[in-house]
């Protein structure tokens, strides 16, 4: 007797892993020749960023630059105020998980913490503690049986839900602006420090494919092009716009996860000449993956009549339900200046920025914990411009959808808006509004059959009739199978529901 096992393809996209490797980088900032010594360091931001990944075998290495942001007073009389932007580069090596399948990596790099010294009035030393995340994952089409073709076949089918990958790109989005200085600002003689957030990112359908928008700030710091070069600051808010790269179906969801890989400004002349617009410039890699929830039926058992049929099955880990948790939360904290000497006169700048995130799950909950770090450039009464660097820790949790075997994908939070303060002469109140993103999914392991063998029944011969009485754990299906009968047929002599659970004596005629 001929049977055909029909075969349906399922296209997963599974995180395999996530590696987090930390590195004290050590560098040493030389002062440039054109500027003068350094009295004091008053900001220290350093940024890091991928820049290129390269395979090798079973290696992977990720290669990127740390990006210094140096403002500090000169040791002249006049304490004037001076900037450094340099950068160096830095390379990980990390073992490639073990697969035969399609592997992916979206990385990501940021600075955990930094601390410089002044060496003498011309060299900086800076260590920075960079942490780089690496999410692997595999891409593979699993061929799941769900159906035998032949005569005298019955199969007992179960549904299950898959999610399923339609589409997956990571692309390097490029974003440009240029911006205008709010009325009324001078225009800039000298950027003294930036620093630019990208918010959390919504999807938004064009004609052709769906892009990414999110809200960016930049926060400049500048010597203004006045008589007295006074020190000011603005905020400038841009939209961004970023493609996906992936195709938008019907029932599909889209996922996608941001990173900076460059951002540069410059001042740029407005109508009058005046530098009172300023462009940026960035570079952004994203990886996006568009899933649909799929209705799968699998083999649960099979029998034929006349023969026998063996079923060769194989446990299959797969996902079935993945999903995105955001929440808006907001950080508070008090500065206060510890000097009865100065008061405050006017808080020039507030910026902050990603330190580290981390997440672990039990059975009901997601708890998150991380770190902002937040600078501040302040006057005082005695004329002087000070700097002050807080790190300020955060906590927050989502309960599970379900219960489950639930992976945390990924954890992110993007920096909304930054609001302050002045209260009292002595403090500054400060605000971080932030949205807290965790990628989360659920594995379940399937059994599929993966194929088919007949073979001859030698013990197909049995009674005319046969009175059998239903044992504990018996199911119509189970009797029609053993003694190799029609379920149809079988349900249809007894005069009960192919599905009915069967108490334990009953009588069934099997003819």
């Amino acid at each position: 007797m001929q049977m055909e096992l029909l075969k349906k393809p399922l296209k997963s996209y599974r995180t395999i892993e996530i590696r987090e490797t930390e590195e004290m980088l050590e560098n040493s900032i030389i002062v440039p020749d054109i500027k003068p010594d350094i009295r004091e360091i008053l900001i220290s931001d350093a940024e890091c960023f991928v820049t290129n990944i390269e395979r090798s075998g079973r290696m992977i290495e990720v290669s990127g630059e740390i990006r210094y942001r140096i403002m500090y007073s000169a040791d002249t009389s006049e304490q004037r105020l001076e900037s450094i932007v340099t950068q160096f580069s830095w390379s990980f090596s990390v073992t490639k998980p073990k697969t035969d399948a399609e592997i992916g990596l979206f990385a990501k790099a940021h600075c955990q913490h930094t601390e410089v010294s002044i060496v003498n009035g011309r060299k900086i030393v800076a260590r920075s503690v960079c942490s780089l995340s690496c999410r692997f994952y595999e891409i593979k089409t699993f061929e799941i049986g769900r159906e035998i073709l032949g005569e005298n076949v019955y199969v007992k089918n179960a549904p299950v839900n898959a999610v399923a990958l339609t589409d997956n790109a990571n692309i390097t989005a490029r974003v440009s602006n240029v911006l205008s200085l709010p009325h009324g600002s001078p225009a800039v003689k000298e950027i003294l420090f930036s620093r630019v957030n990208i918010g959390s990112t919504e999807l938004s359908f064009g004609e052709e494919e769906p892009f990414l928008e999110a809200k960016g700030t930049l926060y400049i710091l500048y010597r203004s092009d006045t008589i007295e070069e006074a020190i000011e600051s603005v905020v400038l808010q841009f939209p961004i716009k970023m493609e996906t790269g992936v195709q938008s179906i019907a029932g599909g969801e889209i996922l996608a996860a941001c990173a900076i890989k460059n951002w540069e400004i410059d001042t740029a002349e407005d109508n009058d000449g005046l530098n009172t617009q300023v462009t940026i410039s960035m570079e952004v890699d994203v990886d996006v993956q568009n899933l649909i929830q799929e209705e799968q039926v699998i083999i649960e058992d099979a029998y034929a009549i006349g023969c026998r049929l063996d079923l060769k099955k194989n446990p299959l880990n797969i996902i079935t339900d993945e999903r995105e948790l955001r929440d808006s939360i907001e950080v508070r904290h008090k500065i206060r200046i510890d000097d009865p000497d100065r008061r405050l006169t006017e808080v020039l700048m507030v910026s902050a920025r990603e330190q580290n995130i981390a997440s672990k799950l039990d059975e009901k909950n997601i708890m998150i914990q991380g770190t902002v770090g937040v600078d501040v450039v302040y006057s005082t009464t005695m004329m002087d411009i000070n700097g002050a660097f807080i790190e300020l820790p955060f906590t927050h949790s989502f309960a599970l959808p379900s219960k489950g075997n639930w992976q945390i994908v990924q954890n992110s939070f993007n920096i909304e808006d930054v609001s302050f303060d002045i209260t009292g002469n002595d403090t500054i109140e400060i605000c971080i509004y932030m949205v807290v993103r965790v990628r989360i999914a659920k594995i379940e392991e399937i059994i599929c059959t993966e194929s088919i063998s007949v073979s001859k029944d030698e013990s197909d011969k049995k009674a005319p009739i046969v009175l059998y009485f239903a044992q504990p754990e018996d199911t119509l299906w189970s009797i029609a199978k053993e003694y190799r009968v029609p379920i149809s047929r079988l349900a249809l002599d007894n005069s009960i529901d192919a599905t009915s659970k069967l108490d334990v004596g009953k009588k069934i005629f099997i003819m």
